[in-house]
């Protein structure tokens, strides 16, 4: 597991009402990107600035709830990715229990901020999800990190500007994402 720490936060260009947290590992350079709707974002912001809003929220509401049955939090873990969202855990003991809970990223984000518990992640999903580059305040995902909205926008520019090696990468994530889609509707009707 590779701790991680809060670098940034910022608006997606797209829209400017969605968010991103960018998590970089605490002893190195790999960042990731993880996408947030404004009310998380609003969140962590409020955990990473400290800020008093006089009444609990979810978050706080949850730490106080697990304090006073004896419940601690020892650290968040961010364990996979499926179809672009990330899903994490929340790991905790009690007593000489212990336990994990399947958690939202950016609600286990914002837990461990005001918990001041380290946030992890697998080494082998860091090193295929990690940031790749940076330049003039642009920075490149990797596609499996991105919705399929944006990935079609993308093949579309390449396609564009005539970078066909480009396009049939993003054009395969796309096809790899509905394979999977279809895969799980006909295991479901196996069920049936």
């Amino acid at each position: 597991m590779v701790e991680l720490v809060v670098s940034d936060m910022m608006s997606k260009v797209s829209d400017h009402r969605a968010h991103v947290i960018v998590l970089q590992e605490k002893e190195g350079l790999r960042k990731i990107i993880v996408a947030l709707g404004l009310l998380e974002a609003q969140a962590i912001a409020f955990a990473l600035r400290g800020v008093d809003v006089g009444r609990p929220l979810t978050h706080d509401l949850f730490g106080a709830l697990s304090k006073a049955f004896g419940i601690e939090l020892k650290h968040v873990l961010i364990e996979r990715i499926d179809d672009g969202t990330f899903y994490s855990s929340l790991y905790y003991a009690q007593n000489d229990e212990r336990a994990s809970i399947d958690s939202r990223t950016s609600d286990a984000i914002a837990i461990a901020l005001r918990a001041n518990v380290p946030i992890y992640i697998r080494e082998d999903l860091l090193n295929r999800m990690c940031i790749r580059d940076e330049r003039n305040g642009a920075i490149s995902i990797p596609i499996t990190a991105a919705d399929e909205g944006t990935l079609r926008a993308a093949m579309e520019n390449a396609v564009k500007d005539e970078n066909y090696e480009l396009a049939m990468k993003l054009k395969e994530e796309i096809d790899s994402r509905h394979q999977k889609s279809t895969i799980n509707v006909e295991n479901t009707k196996d069920k049936e």
